[in-house]
């Protein structure tokens, strides 16, 4: 074997420290100037299933899999050969044809007029990283079809129904295609919350950004299947005597706000005669719906009144209003102002109130919604 060098003991380096690096915390290897590999340690023959023997007077166009194009080996040769560190992500293929990615620095050598002499190249596997990188993006993909499959079959039956006077027909439609959808979301859930934190920990962050906002999207989808489920069901009323400023509290729990939001509750409790888990998903709604109008930062005032008939819970925001064309349709089913959602969360407000013999009503400028429910 004609390579002029064949091991790293034949190199001018630090023989000692650098083979134990080498050995221990890295896929290792060392090519001359030409990429001609002179050098590769352990861990680099087990993940490329050659053996050192095959590797030496190799070059690393050995282990070229169909990933990357010629473009990419082109400018990654441009910058070491110019006296450059590349950093990147490199799919290979073993000599067994199984694939996998490695996280790799490679790092020109000099000699001592400056002119690069070798090329030593560390590596990280990254492959089981790279797995779940691509489950992850079929799960978002599989998610976001499916919710917008959702989206799509409740507003065109609902377009449907509403132009035929048939409104009514709606929750059994809906109620069909939310079961219909949650099986699927319960197997992504699952097959998400199966990426436990130590796996999260080891994505990059452009990964983990993706995990979240898979967990955001399955959130937001299971909200809008329990909203058409909510809107379908005509379950009965179970009134017992309640503290409302705790069901107030409890409420504020299922709402996601920001520092720059002050949510105001009232300092005086009132017990009415309601069904406490029900008027819970009323306020939350109100409030979540609040907090999106302040967009970020202002205030939220939620006060109590009474009297001989009625208890009066108002909830204003300091946000801009809502338009007087809006206004007037706030309460239609499948109407909405945010780019998300079914249309349906006030629609089922309106409607628990109104079992509870209640009236529920709303203002502007500040919008205010205003709950009368009997003593």
């Amino acid at each position: 074997m004609n390579m002029g060098v064949a091991s790293l003991k034949n190199l001018n380096l630090d023989i000692d420290a650098l083979e134990k690096i080498f050995s221990d915390h890295s896929i290792s290897t060392i090519t001359d100037k030409d990429g001609t590999i002179i050098y590769a340690n352990q861990k680099f023959c087990e993940i490329s299933k050659y053996s050192e023997d095959e590797l030496l007077g190799e070059n690393h166009r050995l282990l070229k899999s169909d990933e990357h194009s010629p473009d990419f080996y082109a400018k990654l040769w441009d910058t070491i050969s110019d006296g450059k560190i590349w950093n990147g992500e490199i799919k290979n293929r073993a000599k067994d044809g199984s694939y996998y990615w490695v996280k790799t620095t490679i790092t020109p050598l000099f000699d001592f007029n400056h002119n690069v002499q070798n090329y030593i190249a560390l590596r990280t596997d990254i492959t089981k990283e790279k797995e779940i990188q691509q489950n992850l993006e079929k799960m978002e993909a599989k998610l976001l079809s499916q919710n917008e499959n959702l989206l799509s079959m409740v507003e065109q039956k609902s377009n449907e129904l509403v132009k035929s006077a048939r409104l009514a027909t709606i929750g059994t439609m809906a109620s069909r295609v939310a079961h219909d959808l949650k099986n699927p979301l319960t197997i992504l859930q699952t097959y998400a919350d199966m990426l436990t934190p130590e796996i999260i920990t080891k994505l990059n962050s452009k990964d983990r950004e993706k995990w979240f906002r898979m967990q955001t999207s399955i959130s937001d989808m299971n909200r809008i299947i329990e909203d058409v489920l909510e809107f379908a069901r005509t379950s009965e009323i179970k009134k017992t005597p309640s503290s409302l400023l705790r069901i107030l509290k409890l409420a504020l729990n299922h709402v996601d706000y920001s520092y720059g939001i002050v949510i105001n509750l009232p300092d005086d409790d009132v017990s009415i005669n309601c069904d406490p888990r029900k008027l819970e998903g009323v306020f939350s709604n109100l409030l979540d719906n609040a907090v999106h109008a302040i967009n970020g930062h202002g205030e939220i005032d939620v006060s109590i009144s009474f009297d001989s008939e009625f208890t009066k819970i108002q909830i204003k925001d300091s946000g801009p209003g809502i338009s007087d064309e809006n206004l007037k349709k706030i309460f239609e089913p499948m109407f909405t102002t945010k780019t998300t959602g079914t249309g349906l969360g006030l629609v089922i407000c309106k409607s628990i109130i109104e079992q509870h013999g209640g009236s529920i009503s709303v203002s502007n400028k500040p919008t205010t919604f205003t709950l009368a429910l009997p003593r």
